[in-house]
């Protein structure tokens, strides 16, 4: 179901910012077109994390899943064209962001109280999977039907994907409250906090993943342009084989589930640097993108890692703070790392945004140590 739904709707946004880019020339129109759905759920995640404590996790991927439908199929249908469409388009889609998130945060709370624990991270793992490939799917579909196909069309296909994750999120079973959930509202109203100190450590770790998302979203064009003095080929290639490199991590997140957990949470924030600023240092093609690649499949491994982690670790009560904060926070976080990470790249080059990165990431990570020092 989360493969149908990321596929439908990534096409749909990606050839909407291709419009708006078409429309106004701006490409930080079109960037922020692909970050707008993010928005609605970070505005209203008080109100996402009262319903996913209180509602059945099944019944609000089935709304969600029907509001969005009737949202993008409005679209198909509406008579207007050209800026008088792409504007409503805009609108439409933030409204839409909101539903999505809901979709993807019901389910995780889902899948914690159906499956059992030793499943879990393996079931949780596939969720992830899933949404990856319907990214990517989503973008290969795009690009070639753009030129033949008008926006009206791409809304009226991203409807019809929607019909297929509805009937999918209409075979989902129930799921009633997790084990003393129900006595854990009645003792106290939800708050958006983690009130468990290890999981805030873990949820401070897993915004590092964010972080270095937002700085790989600025890395595709500045690696093989501004490192390597490639043109638009290499971009290309670059693009696709980083593609190939997080599917990779996924599958090798999958294959290691039992190792992943005795390995301490810290060694994933601070694995993936050395490839990462061997791959900058060195800026020659080969051992770039090796080191890159590398790079890459690790953050994919301390995404899963985390993500996994605090679904397992978490109190029943918690959860839905937890993916709340999930759908919220980490987007936030790769929004203020592509502007920090730009900004750092434009002014004074890509190692030194790779030393910042990796600054960031040391401090986060030893900041237990540091505090326990200075007391």
């Amino acid at each position: 179901m989360l493969f149908v739904n990321t596929l439908g709707s990534f096409f749909v946004l990606l050839r909407l910012s291709t419009a708006v880019s078409d429309a106004t020339g701006s490409g930080l129109l079109a960037g922020g077109v692909l970050s707008a759905p993010w928005l609605p759920a970070l505005i209203l995640a008080p109100f996402l994390n009262r319903v996913l404590g209180e509602r059945e996790p099944g019944r609000l991927v089935r709304i969600a899943e029907a509001t969005s439908l009737l949202l993008t199929a409005s679209l198909a249908m509406l008579p207007v064209s050209g800026t008088t469409l792409v504007v409503v388009a805009v609108s439409v889609v933030l409204a839409r962001g909101f539903f999505e998130a809901m979709t993807r945060s019901a389910t995780s709370v889902l899948l914690r109280r159906i499956v059992d624990a030793q499943r879990l991270n393996r079931a949780n793992t596939f969720a992830e999977i899933g949404k990856l490939a319907g990214t990517s799917a989503g973008a290969a579909v795009a690009g070639p039907l753009s030129g033949p196909l008008g926006l009206h069309a791409f809304f009226a296909l991203g409807a019809l994907t929607l019909c297929g994750s509805l009937l999918l999120a209409a075979t989902l079973p129930k799921a009633g409250p997790g084990a003393g959930e129900e006595g854990a509202a009645q003792e106290r109203p939800r708050r958006l906090r983690l009130e468990d100190p290890a999981l805030r450590r873990l949820f401070s770790l897993f915004m590092l993943v964010a972080f270095w998302q937002g700085f790989h979203t600025v890395a595709v064009n500045v690696v093989p342009r501004d490192v390597l003095g490639g043109g638009t080929s290499l971009v290309g290639v670059f693009v696709a084989l980083s593609a190939v490199a997080i599917f990779a991590g996924s599958f090798a997140a999958l294959s290691a589930q039992r190792r992943l957990t005795r390995i301490p949470a810290e060694v994933w924030a601070i694995a993936p640097m050395a490839p990462l600023a061997a791959a900058i240092a060195i800026a020659r093609v080969g051992p770039t993108l090796a080191g890159y690649l590398i790079f890459l499949v690790l953050f994919e491994v301390a995404y899963v890692a985390y993500n996994n982690r605090l679904l397992a670790q978490a109190r029943p009560e918690e959860v839905p703070v937890v993916v709340t904060l999930r759908a919220t926070l980490l987007p936030a976080g790769v929004i203020v790392s592509i502007l920090t990470v730009g900004l750092l790249s434009d002014l004074a080059g890509p190692l030194v945004a790779v030393l910042a990165v990796v600054a960031v990431t040391v401090l986060v990570t030893a900041a237990p140590w540091l505090g326990r020092r200075a007391r």
